[in-house]
């Protein structure tokens, strides 16, 4: 997919979440997710992905991750989430707790292995979200 067509099914997607987020398809949820977990680790490792609200999304990067194919990024991210136990905490505050407790258990850098893999960019799971939604848009 070119670029123009890629800056298309972006600016489409920016305007359908306009309407709201949870009126999105799965497909358009799941390249937010993986923008903020892409964005987030970039400026401050999965540390801050977690404490800030773009948290809330890991299990739809999680999702979008696994329906996309991309195997060395959802290890990456499933290490870490497994830190927070079966349950990962979708609610900040509760989240911020965990993150709290796992932080005094483990280290600070807790999550640097992770967040390194995810750094590197193996695979360029934001890409491949938005070529997704290009497809689902009719613009590829």
């Amino acid at each position: 997919m070119d670029s123009i067509t890629r800056t298309q099914a972006w600016q489409r997607l920016e305007s359908r979440w306009n309407e709201g987020f949870d009126s999105l398809l799965d497909e358009e949820k799941h390249a937010i997710a993986l923008w903020r977990l892409e964005a987030e680790t970039l400026n401050g490792t999965l540390n801050q992905f977690f404490w800030n609200s773009a948290g809330d999304l890991a299990l739809t990067a999680r999702s979008a991750l696994q329906s996309l194919g991309m195997p060395i990024t959802l290890q990456a991210l499933d290490e870490a989430l497994a830190f927070f136990g079966p349950e990962y905490p979708v609610n900040r505050s509760v989240r911020v707790d965990q993150l709290k407790a796992i932080e005094a258990r483990w280290g600070e850098e807790v999550f640097t292995p992770a967040s390194r893999t995810i750094e590197a960019l193996p695979e360029d799971f934001v890409q491949a979200a938005v070529d997704r939604l290009g497809r689902l848009y009719g613009l590829a």
